[in-house]
């Protein structure tokens, strides 16, 4: 099956990881999950003068939001000659590392991948009472609701978080991803048991909207 993405964008994407203006569309994300974080409410953590954590729940647990996105990544964004179209072409061939774990079989080749890198540096940068909500504005896994194969499969972020798990580099932290689903205006919100919850986040098609059909040549 091949998986075909049209992807919209406005000249205000970069806007969006100026002074980490994304951490406001996450908190409206969380905030509108009833599966996930049934019962929970979130509030930005106003005062970080001291590397304190972005978001603080109605039960005191912390959380932290980080961009799944290296520096490189994050300047071809940021570049005032509009190098949008080399983003998501580097994102693109990031995806496709994954396949040769599947090739291989063997899931411990996730461990060369750009994105083990990545998200192993994030969960590392947390402290160790802090929880980590991983953003990326772009369809990382093609993720599609109600289909009950991709959801049960071990995708790109559940092997690589389950090699770092194995690691010990988890820990006891939750780990939580966001990114963009199949339809637009929809977002993934999903946790480290593989639980899925897909959320309306109009307030980000001002930015970037991904949709992806299944088609076969």
């Amino acid at each position: 099956m091949t998986f075909y993405t049209t992807v919209k964008y406005t000249d205000a994407f970069r806007d969006l990881f100026k002074r980490q203006k994304y951490e406001e569309y996450i908190l409206t994300i969380i905030n509108r999950s009833d599966k996930i974080f049934r019962g929970l409410h979130f509030e930005s953590v106003e005062e970080q003068f001291d590397n304190q954590c972005d978001f603080i729940d109605n039960h005191g647990m912390k959380y932290d939001a980080k961009l799944l996105f290296d520096k490189a990544q994050g300047q071809l964004i940021g570049d005032p000659k509009n190098a949008f179209q080399q983003w998501l072409e580097v994102m693109q061939n990031e995806k496709t590392e994954f396949g040769e774990s599947i090739s291989r079989r063997d899931l411990s080749y996730v461990e060369k991948t750009k994105l083990y890198r990545i998200m192993k540096e994030r969960i590392e940068s947390l402290k160790n009472d802090e929880n980590g909500i991983l953003f990326i504005p772009f369809p990382i896994v093609d993720d599609f609701k109600g289909s009950v194969f991709l959801q049960l499969a071990t995708d790109f972020l559940q092997a690589t978080l389950d090699r770092l798990k194995d690691q010990g580099i988890v820990g006891k932290r939750r780990i939580y991803f966001i990114y963009p689903s199949s339809q637009p205006h929809e977002y993934v919100l999903r946790n480290d048991d593989r639980i899925r919850e897909y959320i309306i986040c109009l307030e980000l098609e001002d930015f970037i909207s991904f949709s992806t059909v299944a088609g076969s040549r």
